[in-house]
């Protein structure tokens, strides 16, 4: 869906600008102080769980998630400035570079580093090839602008871009190769969770940015709302807040379907898996702080909050302080 010619632009916002990576022959030093930093550049909150995972395993999750932002940033920013046709082009590239690193033979060229070290990842830990293909699918999905009409596009949407990515995680984290299969479904129910997380956080930068929108049309249709003009309204109406809250709790139960298993991992990964979810299943909270105001304002949380939830989750009790908060305020609407 596109926004209309009349939704204001997006805020100024502060931009970051990534790490260059090293040049060539710069040393394996210097490449995994890149893949580090480009890691926490692009997601602090998951880069600040990992550190919680063993310390073998922070630099080869962290080459993983470089694929994963290769991906995604090729889908967004890279599609906005080349046009769908040549970017659905370059992502059958990446499936050709994939597939061939896969195969111990990765490609030269601008994304030279990335290859090399997936297929070192990929002889060490075996990843399994159907996640990372699903992103390419999810990117597919993104540049073709297929809508999302109903919960359960969501969903499959959802699971093409994150569910795939807790499902290749596992190479890392399970106890054996026997349990990956039975480890699959919660490691996608997590990752579909963090990912329709990132869509209630992020409803108006999408809309404004990029001109979409994930939110079901079938349930904005029958709340009869129009995402224009709740985009550029004073304050989120009633029904476009329970919208949201309701999304919000098939978030938080995938949440509770990923976390419930997160025992059945290798014990030096629980920490760090569990740290991962606790922190990201706060942003909900944070958008609850903000007013269900997801339109015009991100949810933040702060670094404080994220130490904390990794000892001690205490989540559905802040759930309930902001709900019996914002009672008055819907009340008197």
């Amino acid at each position: 869906m596109t926004p209309p010619a009349s939704a204001p632009p997006a805020p100024a916002a502060p931009f970051r600008e990534p790490p260059a990576p090293p040049p060539p022959g710069a040393g394996r030093a210097a490449e995994d102080r890149y893949l580090r930093r480009a890691f926490r550049h692009h997601s602090r909150t998951f880069s600040l769980a990992t550190r919680l995972l063993p310390r073998a395993e922070r630099v080869p999750v962290a080459v993983l998630y470089l694929y994963c932002r290769t991906v995604d940033t090729l889908a967004d920013e890279r599609a906005l400035a080349i046009g769908a046709g040549r970017a659905l082009e370059e992502v059958d590239g990446l499936e050709r570079a994939l597939r061939a690193t896969l195969d111990g033979r990765p490609p030269g060229g601008p994304h030279a580093l990335l290859w090399r070290r997936l297929a070192e990842v990929h002889a060490a830990y075996g990843l399994r090839a159907r996640p990372l293909r699903q992103l390419l699918d999810g990117a597919r999905w993104d540049i073709e602008g297929r809508a999302v009409r109903t919960r359960a596009d969501l969903l499959a949407y959802s699971d093409l871009v994150a569910g795939s990515v807790g499902a290749a995680m596992l190479p890392f984290l399970a106890r054996s190769p026997a349990d990956l299969g039975r480890l699959d479904a919660p490691a996608r129910a997590l990752g579909n969770a963090m990912q329709i997380t990132n869509i209630l956080r992020d409803v108006g930068e999408d809309w404004r940015e990029l001109g979409r929108t994930y939110l079901p049309q079938d349930d904005l249709d029958a709340r009869g709302l129009d995402l224009g003009a709740v985009v550029t309204a004073a304050a989120p109406p009633r029904p476009y807040v329970a919208l949201i809250e309701s999304l919000m709790a098939e978030a938080e139960a995938l949440y509770d379907r990923g976390l419930a298993e997160v025992d059945g991992l290798r014990p030096a990964a629980q920490a760090g898996i569990r740290g991962a979810g606790r922190m990201y299943r706060e942003i909900l909270n944070g958008v609850r702080q903000n007013g269900h105001d997801n339109l015009g304002r991100r949810a933040v949380v702060p670094l404080r909050r994220k130490l904390r939830l990794a000892v001690h989750d205490d989540y559905a009790r802040r759930r309930a302080r902001l709900a019996a908060r914002a009672a008055p305020t819907r009340a008197g609407r």
